[in-house]
């Protein structure tokens, strides 16, 4: 059981790192009871492609095929959906459940132009099935590209259990008009400064924005966080290979660690470059006294001195303030024994000295 689950385990994390270069397919891997594979159609710009990379034109209607093929004699149900392309906290293309939340930048995406004709699909004893899927693009021209991905998850769905595992292929989807190069995105925008709680960790959420239907590719950033009055510098942050979703927004993160936040006002400096342009961005923004305390009294990573600490402190400086004073009593007392014997012996040495003369 724990051979099986540590192979999942790799399964997970292999199936959700596709790129724009490669598809999250695993034709040789048996291990989910199924594989899949996109048939490539004669739009496909670039035939080297795994994934699909479709030329459309305005209204016209394509059809997509995704081969799902049992590699176990056990039937296997899979649940089919469309996701879009967003950018992770991370600064990756990621493609995950449909979000909740509508993406202002984004219009007409993926999941709105792709319907799934065959949502469910279950294999066994290793026969091949088809997932269907229908491409409508939009009536009107678009530019740059639409980015998504067509999701195959394993549906072991059990009402007795509380989890739910949820494995799961995804075949990148990628569409354009003219299919010219969509990693040369050139606008970058950062919208706002704020702090938050994310992961049980104290944040600097700096808010970017690639407003374009293009990717912006390896990207460095670096950024810097300095106290307005004393211009100490508090965090810095560098990183490389950002790759920034078309028509995204995401927090670049920056972890304000154990120590405790305080008030005040701060600015940050963030430059950002890549082979096609630089960046750079300055903006001050406030941490109130409010915030400050609400950030140090709900991080999970802080440091948390235990009362008895406190109390064993406490007393060490007492014994110690009692030791100093005994050691000073002492050694008065003792300068006063010597001072004595001191006066005794020269009396002693002048009542000696009157007897000899």
């Amino acid at each position: 059981m724990k051979v099986r689950t540590f192979l999942f385990s790799i399964l997970f994390t292999s199936f959700f790192c596709f790129g724009i270069s490669k598809t999250a397919l695993a034709e040789g891997s048996s291990n989910l009871g199924y594989t899949v594979s996109a048939k490539i159609n004669s739009k496909q710009i670039d035939p080297q492609k795994t994934f699909f990379y479709i030329q459309t034109t305005p209204g016209e209607e394509q059809e997509l095929e995704v081969k799902v093929k049992s590699t176990q004699k056990e039937p296997i149900k899979v649940k089919i959906y469309v996701t879009d392309a967003f950018t992770g906290d991370s600064g990756t293309i990621e493609y995950r459940e449909p979000q909740k939340e509508k993406n202002p930048l984004l219009e007409q995406p993926i999941s709105s132009l792709v319907k799934v004709e065959t949502p469910s699909i279950t294999v066994k004893d290793f026969e091949e099935k088809i997932a269907k899927f229908k491409l409508t693009p939009p009536a009107n021209s678009y530019q740059g590209v639409k980015m998504g991905a067509l999701v195959f998850e394993l549906d072991n769905a059990d009402e007795n259990e509380q989890l739910t595992n949820k494995f799961a292929y995804r075949v990148g989807i990628i569409t354009s008009e003219t299919g010219d190069e969509f990693k040369n995105g050139q606008t970058l925008n950062l919208k706002e400064v704020k702090t938050s709680i994310k992961r049980g960790k104290k944040m600097v959420l700096a808010g970017l924005e690639n407003p374009d239907p293009k990717i912006i590719s390896n990207l460095a950033i670096t950024a810097e966080i300095k106290d307005q009055k004393t211009h100490k510098v508090i965090l810095k942050k560098e990183v490389e290979n950002y790759m920034i979703a078309p028509n995204s927004q995401f927090d670049f993160e920056m972890d304000l660690g154990t120590t405790a936040v305080k008030s005040g006002t701060y600015v940050l400096t963030l430059t950002a470059n890549n082979e096609y342009k630089d960046w750079k961005f300055t903006k001050e923004f406030i941490i109130t006294g409010d915030q400050a305390s609400k950030l140090n009294k709900e991080s999970d990573y802080k440091i948390v001195t235990p009362a008895w600490i406190k109390w064993v402190t406490i007393g060490e400086f007492v014994l110690l303030f009692g030791l100093i004073i005994f050691f000073i009593v002492r050694r008065k007392k003792l300068e006063k024994i010597w001072r004595f014997r001191l006066w005794k012996i020269r009396k002693a040495r002048k009542m000696k000295k009157k007897k000899a003369e």
